[in-house]
């Protein structure tokens, strides 16, 4: 947990340096991105190897389910944190960040709600198959709604904003797509690696 922490404290001090010096320096555009995509290559594999070693030890499949949840939730809430930290303090003005910021949330929250539950089962020797088939089903439309962020992004243009300086979503632009790639990937390894 002290290198995910570490991470998300890093992270978003570099993003916010990076979003308030990109005036007159598109460079520091770049380096935003940069960061997003590094820090979520590092979640991605922070999540694997968590998860791989739960599966190796012949942890339970609520155990498993839970970790997938808590890494799920963790990226969300990075995603929280940077939005609040770049545009909550006035670094970049965008009118709709707040809307972001709450259902970001409200995904982080399910995500935690449903870890804890999962861990709950898991912690009494439990596998709660109504619990799993639900966390099963949120996956898949994790994963849906994560390539849909990401192919609209793409198709829109967004990912390409920060060349104009007059556009201030880039920022977040950054934040959705990789934080988006990453909880994709996630969510098809457990889709794929799901115990039946």
């Amino acid at each position: 947990m002290y290198i995910w922490t570490a991470c998300i404290i890093i992270s978003v001090a570099l993003l916010a340096v990076t979003a308030g010096s990109r005036a007159g320096d598109v460079n520091m555009a770049y380096a935003n991105m940069a960061v997003a995509a590094l820090v979520n290559l590092v979640f991605v594999i922070l999540a694997l190897r968590s998860n791989a070693a739960l599966r190796t030890t012949g942890a339970s499949r609520s155990a498993i389910a839970a970790d997938g949840a808590r890494s799920m939730s963790i990226i969300w809430i990075w995603g929280v944190i940077g939005i609040a930290v770049i545009y909550g303090t006035g670094i970049l003005q965008w009118k709709e960040w707040w809307h972001f910021l709450l259902a970001f949330m409200a995904v982080a929250g399910l995500c935690v709600y449903s870890g804890m539950m999962l861990q709950r089962r898991a912690d009494a020797g439990q596998d709660d198959e109504g619990l799993l088939k639900q966390g099963h089903y949120a996956t898949i439309g994790q994963l849906v709604g994560m390539i849909v962020i990401v192919v609209g992004l793409l198709i829109d243009g967004k990912m390409v904003r920060f060349y104009t300086e007059r556009y201030t979503d880039w920022a977040a632009n950054n934040i959705f797509f990789f934080g988006a790639a990453a909880i994709g990937v996630l969510c098809a390894y457990l889709i794929i690696n799901r115990q039946k």
